[in-house]
């Protein structure tokens, strides 16, 4: 009997431990990419869509921020190229680290399991794999931070278009608080605080292009 709930407090434990990160994460990610489908839709971007794929959606929140400098500044930047980049990059350095990582574990206990090892081999094994997670891991961490840099400034200038007033704020709160970022996203979806007025067409709105695209936007 005592067994029996010592194994149902443990399994009650772990649900808890290992399910409200993952309710977190699945929040998260759809506030986020609604606010972003919204906001791209809104302000005429292609293929709003994207925002619901993961790694393509840096793509469009790189957008948004092309397009704000755009609108607002009248400069032609390309932080959704190297979001994408960045981005692509950091995957790929992920799943090899992790892949590294892997073997290192399975050789380190596979070894310690073995009776007929030679220690000095398994050293250098050891020793060969360690050296390949330095190579991996090290720019895997440059990439990162640049990933970061890069896509903390597009999103001061998501913020900008949306709430300029509240955009510092909802910037610093997002850096030491992630959580927060999905919530200033969502709940300042339909905002355009910071954008200039639209240009009334003279005719009909079919015949005039959206002023707020950037007409240097490339294509994914």
């Amino acid at each position: 009997m005592f067994m029996r709930m010592t194994m149902n407090l443990l399994v009650l434990l772990l649900q808890n431990l290992v399910g409200t990160p993952v309710l977190l994460a699945v929040a998260s990610y759809v506030l986020t990419a609604l606010a972003l489908y919204t906001v791209a839709r809104r302000r005429g971007l292609k293929n709003p869509w994207l925002a619901w794929i993961p790694v393509a959606d840096s793509w469009l929140l790189g957008s948004l921020s092309d397009q704000y400098r755009y609108v607002v500044k009248g400069e032609h930047t390309h932080r959704r190229a190297f979001l994408l980049f960045f981005r692509i990059l950091t995957v790929v350095l992920t799943l090899s680290l992790l892949g590294l990582v892997g073997s290192l574990c399975f050789q380190v206990f596979g070894g310690m399991m073995r009776q007929d090892v030679i220690p000095d081999l398994l050293l250098m094994q050891i020793f060969r794999q360690a050296t390949s997670l330095l190579v991996v891991g090290l720019p895997l961490l440059g990439i990162s931070i640049a990933y970061c840099v890069f896509r903390f400034m597009s999103l001061y200038d998501v913020y900008m278009s949306m709430e300029p007033e509240n955009a510092v704020l909802f910037l610093v709160l997002s850096i030491l608080f992630r959580i927060t970022e999905p919530f200033f996203l969502f709940f300042s979806r339909n905002k355009d605080g910071g954008m200039p007025p639209r240009k009334e067409p003279e005719e009909a709105p079919d015949e005039h292009p959206n002023d707020w695209v950037d007409t240097q936007e490339d294509e994914l």
